[in-house]
């Protein structure tokens, strides 16, 4: 190739040379001049003009030659195309060569422009192509399908979405190079659809913005999907809390006429009776106890669920709590032949701030079912705790306590399967004893719910036919004022 480009450049040259020594010699000769007359001007003219036709023509031939090299070396990054012959490098007329180079990579580019076409136009997502002043370049089948038109009819005029006002920015605006955004469409049948596009600036190879692109896809399906969801969760939500509320408000009025029930049971018995009389009439007040505590239940459930149940914050003594305790189910205990056992740890300060209710609440729950569910041997009631490592003393002298208790029996004791069970609502355990004593369930629901509300948990530990141990921790505030004494006397008992 380099031999051919300098052979070619001799040649010229050696033309140009030639024509100038002829130019010289007719100039020089005078009696030449003379009988030629006026056409030895026409002569020496064409020579010039000869000689300047043929540099003109080498300087054009070296112009393109160094063009096409350029256009070669932009082209030498295609050389692992499959479609391009090796030998097209290595052809002897640089020209063309390059020519066959420029036809494959023409032919390279339909192919790929080809596949690029037909996998847009495979798509079902509408996509179309738009300058910066709104008017589109090319939109897909799918695109010109939706909007009922011919895509000659599309090209050339404003893209819709944009004529619309319905994208974040207007014709002739800076526009974002990418940008993602909804809309609602309308097909020709009417029927509406809502689209999501994703839009994007087209660069050049130096970063210029040539174009912009936008992919619309369908996403009327997921909406209403979620439109359906949220419908759904709603109704819940509204179900939920007309039933929290007839709970409620069925819960109180049942209330007042079991207080009718027990406060003329209590006058009743005031009276004289007669033995078998006064069994009837205690029968009457326990079923009514036995009703009232279920309709607290229900009622403290339906006040959890709806988030309405509040936690009091009073200082109060743990102690005393857990006398109460004891001397609440002393009673059944000594009827069942238990023993009862209280044990309050003398870490623990005298008074504590919290809600004593509902602490009293959960004992009695774990209490009353340890002594309902155990046969023989006893009932333990062990109550300790510590101050919170993490969280120092503050400026009012007021700490945060962990109280930890434990309610062991010696009773029947539960499975692993069945320990699920024990804190939902209304689950009972499928076991004789169980339906013998009978119950709705809703203590252990309670009482967990309880503790998750004062900031903390309630966890068992059980094997069948070695008794139960329910675990939970609540938080509560100490005040430093307050100061930690021994246990008084009869806060621990045996029964």
């Amino acid at each position: 190739m380099i031999g051919s480009i300098r052979r070619q450049t001799v040649f010229i040259l050696g033309l140009a040379l030639s024509l100038s020594i002829t130019l010289v010699v007719i100039a020089s000769d005078t009696e030449l001049r003379e009988r030629l007359g006026d056409t030895y001007w026409v002569l020496g003219l064409a020579i010039i003009g000869a000689i300047l036709l043929v540099l003109a023509g080498y300087v054009f031939d070296r112009t393109l030659i160094a063009k096409l090299k350029e256009i070669n070396n932009h082209a030498g990054g295609n050389r692992g195309h499959p479609d391009q012959s090796p030998s097209t490098l290595d052809d002897p007329d640089e020209i063309m060569g390059l020519a066959r180079k420029i036809e494959d990579m023409a032919r390279s580019l339909q192919k790929t422009e080809a596949s690029y076409r037909a996998i847009v136009e495979d798509q079902s997502d509408l996509i179309c192509r738009y300058k910066s002043d709104g008017r589109l370049t090319f939109v897909n089948g799918a695109y010109a399908q939706f909007l009922g038109r011919k895509r000659p009819e599309l090209v050339g005029s404003v893209w819709p979405i944009l004529a619309a006002g319905l994208t974040p920015w207007r014709a002739l605006d800076p526009w974002p190079e990418t940008y993602s955004f909804e809309t609602v469409l309308l097909d020709p049948s009417g029927k509406r659809h809502v689209y999501q596009w994703a839009h994007r600036a087209i660069k050049d190879r130096d970063g210029q913005i040539i174009e912009y692109q936008a992919v619309g896809h369908d996403i009327s399906v997921r909406k209403q999907a979620e439109m359906a969801l949220r419908n759904a969760k709603e109704s819940a939500e509204s179900a939920d809390r007309a039933k929290s509320e007839f709970i409620a408000v069925v819960s109180h009025e049942i209330r007042t006429p079991i207080n009718g029930v027990l406060g003329y049971t209590r006058l009743l018995r005031g009276t004289a009776l007669t033995e078998e009389q006064i069994g009837y009439t205690e029968t009457i007040q326990r079923c009514g106890h036995n009703l009232e505590s279920l309709v607290s239940d229900i009622l403290d459930l339906s006040k959890t669920e709806a988030g309405k149940l509040e936690i009091l914050s009073a200082p109060f003594s743990v102690r005393e709590c857990a006398a109460e305790i004891n001397r609440l189910f002393s009673a059944p205990a000594q009827a069942a032949a238990l023993t009862l056992l209280t044990e309050v740890s003398p870490d623990v300060p005298d008074i504590l701030v919290g809600d004593q209710n509902r602490l009293r609440q959960i004992l009695a729950n774990l209490v009353g079912n340890a002594v309902k569910f155990t046969e023989k041997g006893g009932v333990s009631l062990r109550i300790g705790g510590a101050f919170q490592p993490s969280e120092p003393t503050d400026d009012k002298g007021v700490r945060r306590y962990i109280l930890r208790v434990e309610v062991i029996d010696t009773g029947i004791g539960i499975s692993a399967a069945d320990r699920p069970k024990l804190f939902k609502a209304f689950s009972q355990l499928d076991t004789t004893s169980t339906r013998r004593h009978g119950g709705t369930g809703l203590g252990l629901v309670i009482s967990q719910k309880l503790c998750e509300l004062m900031g903390g948990g309630i966890e068992l530990e059980s094997k069948p036919g070695h008794g139960s141990t329910f675990r939970f921790h609540i938080q509560l505030i100490a005040e430093n004022e307050h100061t930690v004494a021994p246990t008084p006397a009869g806060a621990s008992s045996h029964h």
